[in-house]
């Protein structure tokens, strides 16, 4: 975690110039820059949506918003506060499902994990499906667009974790 701490110092000496890190403004839909920041009320909160989220009027987009102490790199970044790998966490709730994930995440089997995990913070919310429910960018041919998209620093923590338990690191 040398690199980790590297960039985390790099991060902090750059706040404490004054130099701001501001979090992504424009929409993760569109592109458009004119975007609000929205405080959501108590019965959007109980259907899942976070406290606070981004919003386009050009194409209507919601999605959640980085915390203000948003840290680019999701290597020295701490995970989010609704990350589904924090200890806790309601989606680790059940471990029949969350066993599934993770076995969906190894798909060599050895134990250690293969697959990704990407950041849900940024990403347009698929409101016809409700919270929980992201539109990840896609290339033209339907993959993923996993050079638009951040690597959950909640996975990565449990990724090295995983490789210091395997002797891999």
């Amino acid at each position: 975690m040398g690199e980790a701490k590297r960039r985390r110092e790099l991060q902090e000496s750059r706040t404490a110039e004054g130099l701001p890190v501001p979090r992504p403004t424009e929409c993760p839909s569109c592109g458009v820059r004119e975007t609000t920041t929205v405080q959501t009320n108590a019965r959007l909160r109980e259907l899942g949506l976070p406290q606070e989220v981004g919003f386009c009027g050009s194409c209507r987009a919601i999605w959640e918003v980085f915390p203000p102490q948003y840290i680019a790199d999701p290597v020295c970044a701490e995970p989010c506060d609704n990350c589904a790998f924090r200890p806790g966490a309601p989606e680790q709730a059940d471990p029949e499902t969350w066993k599934s994930l993770l076995d969906s995440l190894q798909v060599d089997g050895d134990g250690m994990f293969t697959g990704r995990f990407y950041c849900h913070k940024h990403v347009p919310i698929d409101m016809s499906k409700g919270p929980g429910n992201f539109l990840f960018p896609q290339r033209a041919d339907g993959a993923w667009d996993t050079a638009k998209m951040r690597m959950c620093s909640g996975f990565l923590r449990m990724f090295w974790a995983r490789q210091r338990k395997l002797g891999l690191m």
